[in-house]
């Protein structure tokens, strides 16, 4: 599989994995409103509580935005394999050509014009690794914001002991933000190991054309 090809393939899985987890982040953030509402009515005694359902909240928000800007990559992605793709019909079409030719005279301006092409291929397997590497930056992101997302539940659950009455529903609502959390960090991890294996492949390619 080519760079492009693979970049295609990494770039859908990605975007398909990471489908869901805008959805859940909206569900955690939910969550976190719910929980919210209960503190207050709970008053001193889940005085602690807040400040971790803002904290929380904004985590939320900010996956959403980060998942936004993870599918604009992987489009951009997708086009940039898909240009390459046909800037690799055309170079396979010089050669052809090349091979061919017996007029001496052409074979100079052809060679020319496929270095011309050849060059606009390897911008586009720049850009290629470029997007990659922001893809990867960004669900890095992510994975950071759920593992403390995850300390902050269990913080949660500590005031939560404080609240009373009110503790069963507090605790829910913490397993409930915490399942969350396990399940975006769960689609995340797949999505960093699909595009790490298809980087590690374009670097073989990358060095395997280059030899």
């Amino acid at each position: 599989m080519k760079l492009s090809e693979a970049a295609f393939v990494s770039s859908a899985s990605v975007a398909a994995e990471l489908a869901g987890v805008s959805g859940v982040a909206r569900d955690m953030s939910l969550s976190v409103k719910n929980a919210k509402a209960i503190a207050n009515r709970a008053g001193s005694k889940a005085r602690g509580f807040s400040p971790i359902t803002d904290f929380i909240d904004e985590m939320s928000v900010e996956t959403m935005k980060l998942v936004s800007r993870i599918n604009e990559n992987s489009i951009k992605l997708s086009g940039i394999a898909i240009n390459e793709l046909r800037i690799q019909e055309t170079v396979n079409s010089f050669e052809k050509v090349l091979k061919d030719a017996s007029d001496a005279k052409y074979i100079d301006s052809l060679k020319q014009s496929m270095a011309n092409v050849k060059k606009m291929q390897d911008a586009e397997q720049a850009n290629l690794h470029k997007f990659s590497r922001a893809l990867k930056d960004l669900m890095g992101d992510i994975a950071q914001y759920m593992a403390v997302a995850n300390v902050i539940v269990s913080n949660s659950r500590i005031e939560a002991v404080n609240a009373e009455e009110y503790r069963a529903n507090l605790e829910s609502i913490a397993n409930d933000i915490e399942a969350s959390c396990d399940t975006i960090r769960e689609r995340v991890k797949k999505s960093q190991h699909r595009l790490e294996n298809a980087m590690q492949q374009w670097k073989r390619e990358f060095y395997h054309e280059s030899s």
